[in-house]
């Protein structure tokens, strides 16, 4: 059976992982900006039953260039994931450093990890530099999507410009057969983050965009009046996915602003279900 899924949590708040690893703690408190308590790994798969989902996908964060650290290591990822049946783990890779395509290889091969998570912004890259294609090429050799962090960032030092939809474009026209998703609705660039899917078939986007006041209201904000509700029903039904950017946000509550946007009921089952599974494909939810 085909499984509802949260396409973007962070694991960063999981209290058995930072017990296992304390550095996580400091990583989670001084990179990533959190400073909500660390909370039992049940904690989050009841998120997940209040939310009616039933998985979640992991991702991780590799800054080692620019931060010094991962907040979490592929092999961490995959440690956390055999926890629980419910957890997706995706990889990360350090763009700037040699051989990032090897690691990922190895991620993907060894560890079982199911796609790859980037974060142009917290790491430091213009999606669109040629050095990067050769990890572009083996992402689509080995068919597993790409999450890219898109839009603002509130962490400290990181620089938006990184994230603009603009700089997109070229991997999406380069790599036809590379799924990529656009975290965030790349807000505040909705509008282009919109033409890049219309234009192009692989490119996705994630509803994991909280900003300002609270989810109900910003989604409203994002997905009505930035964009017409019916660009997203119509035109970009098969292109969008169900994100919560947990912990930054409730499961539950981004959740219930999605479904109370207006969607027609089929096209709810793509964006928490249908979708998501599209872009795991072989590799997808057990």
């Amino acid at each position: 059976m085909h499984k509802r899924i949260d396409f973007h949590v962070h694991p960063f708040l999981v209290r058995e992982m930072v017990q296992r690893y304390p550095d996580l703690a400091r990583v989670a408190r001084d990179v990533f900006k959190i400073g909500n308590n660390f909370q039992p790994l049940e904690t989050l798969l009841l998120e997940l039953d209040v939310a009616g989902l039933e998985q979640a996908v992991i991702l991780p964060i590799d800054a080692t260039t620019t931060r010094g650290t991962a907040l979490y290591t592929n092999a961490q990822v995959a440690e956390l994931c055999a926890m629980s049946p419910r957890l997706i783990g995706f990889a990360s890779v350090d763009p700037l450093q040699p051989r990032a395509d090897e690691e990922l290889a190895r991620a993907i091969e060894t560890l079982g990890l199911r796609g790859l998570k980037l974060d142009p912004a917290l790491q430091e890259f213009y999606p669109n530099e040629r050095t990067l294609y050769p990890l572009y090429e083996r992402a689509s050799s080995l068919n597993i999507p790409i999450v890219f962090h898109a839009g603002l960032t509130w962490e400290p030092g990181a620089r938006m410009r990184f994230g603009q939809p603009v700089y997109f474009e070229d991997v999406a026209a380069d790599f036809p057969n590379l799924k990529i998703v656009l975290a965030h609705l790349a807000w505040p660039w909705v509008t282009e983050a919109v033409a890049l899917a219309l234009k192009y078939p692989n490119v996705y986007l994630d509803t994991s965009a909280l900003y300002f006041d609270n989810p109900h209201d910003f989604l409203r904000f994002a997905m009505t009046q930035s964009v017409p509700l019916t660009v997203f029903e119509r035109s970009l039904r098969h292109q969008l996915v169900f994100g919560s950017n947990y912990p930054r946000v409730e499961i539950k509550n981004m959740a219930r602003a999605v479904r109370a946007l207006g969607f027609s009921p089929e096209c709810l089952d793509l964006i928490f279900r249908v979708n998501a599974q599209t872009l795991l494909g072989a590799r997808g939810a057990a």
